[in-house]
């Protein structure tokens, strides 16, 4: 690998970090946990239903941390939890109106400021950061995997 390209890899996981720490940086002001303000993220900003198990995946957390939090979100009258039809034991959130409004309070914010950047890039630039990252990723998983193999 050429110095150039151990420079870039090194800009890369700088600029990720960096994006973390935005993040970071502003769920704190919302006075939850990082893992919370995904789980609010998702039911709030994201459109569609959600299970336990769809935000797991969706945001690589783990079933016990998602159960948790969801489980102290029911029991504050924030969501109940709907068996899906066909299902074993599946069920989807379902946010109350308590459970909006406080939901509404600490993600749109932050999502708000994220819809503002987004459209200060050109379709372009937004289209060659989701390619590029997108790829970057993948490739890595593969090497990853293959290395743990």
């Amino acid at each position: 690998m050429s110095k150039k390209m151990k420079e870039q890899l090194e800009m890369i996981l700088q600029q990720l970090k960096e994006l973390d720490g935005v993040y970071r940086r502003a769920v704190s002001h919302t006075g939850i946990s990082e893992n919370e303000f995904w789980i609010w993220y998702t039911l709030i900003a994201l459109e569609g239903e959600y299970s336990q198990q769809d935000i797991c995946n969706l945001w690589s957390l783990s079933k016990q941390t998602v159960n948790t939090i969801i489980s102290n979100m029911v029991q504050k009258n924030f969501a109940t939890l709907e068996v899906i039809p066909g299902t074993r034991n599946r069920k989807n959130i379902r946010l109350t109106e308590n459970g909006k409004l406080y939901g509404e309070k600490m993600i749109m914010p932050v999502y708000d400021a994220e819809l503002r950047a987004i459209v200060r890039l050109s379709p372009e630039e937004l289209n060659a950061c989701i390619v590029s990252l997108g790829k970057f990723i993948s490739i890595l998983k593969e090497e990853i995997d293959d290395t743990e193999a």
